[in-house]
């Protein structure tokens, strides 16, 4: 989605010419709202996943996780570990209000793995692709307290494949005498998202009225 992750660590920009040249040619987009047969694609995602995955609880009982607070738009978003077993119903990216109810959802791609947006995925413009800078997710607790969620940059002793408190606490990321619970490093990637839910903005929108 075009919204950040992670308390804004992430950029968003439309994908350039090599991503559209990945793709066949297609009409321009008519802003944030989907066309026809766009319409038609989150219609049929948004049927599956709403019944599937309604409420936070369901997803994490499928092995999603909270990974960011209350964003700006109103919601907190869930992810279940890959970032690559990824098809139309098994995004890696899910949405929830702050009543638990699931509201959009991310396909995220890792650029590494893949030179261009995998346009062809999906049955979309390729401008509704955008970029999600390379960062970090982790959790802490300070004794029996709540779980803390925190984003930051991905500094160079952050990327690999498992982050550790002594790495994070030497980019003074952890605060001393707490219990880091996870941490994962996130690649930049190549992102779809939108609502699942009807939105007066359009699909493709940044924010939407329906969701406080």
């Amino acid at each position: 989605m075009r919204r950040m992750r992670g308390r804004r660590i992430v950029a968003w920009v439309v994908v350039l010419a090599a991503a559209l040249l990945a793709a066949p040619a297609a009409a321009p987009a008519q802003g944030d709202r989907a066309t026809p047969a766009e319409a038609a694609f989150v219609q049929r995602i948004a049927g599956v996943l709403l019944a599937r995955y309604p409420t936070a609880a369901q997803a994490e009982k499928a092995g999603y996780f909270r990974s960011t607070g209350i964003e700006d738009d109103g919601t907190a978003v869930y992810f279940n570990g890959t970032f690559t077993r990824i098809d139309e119903l098994h995004p890696n990216f899910l949405w929830y209000d702050r009543a638990g109810r699931l509201v959009g959802l991310d396909y995220e791609f890792p650029q590494p793995a893949y030179a261009h947006a995998p346009v062809a995925r999906f049955p979309v413009q390729a401008q509704r692709w955008t970029v999600v800078r390379e960062h970090v997710h982790f959790a802490y607790r300070a004794g029996s307290g709540p779980l803390q969620l925190h984003g930051a940059r991905a500094y160079p002793n952050l990327r690999a494949e498992r982050i550790t408190a002594a790495a994070l606490e030497a980019d003074h990321l952890l605060p001393s005498g707490v219990t880091l619970v996870w941490a994962y490093h996130h690649p930049a990637c190549w992102d779809l998202g939108f609502w699942l839910i009807p939105n007066a903005n359009g699909a493709f929108a940044e924010r939407n009225p329906a969701v406080k």
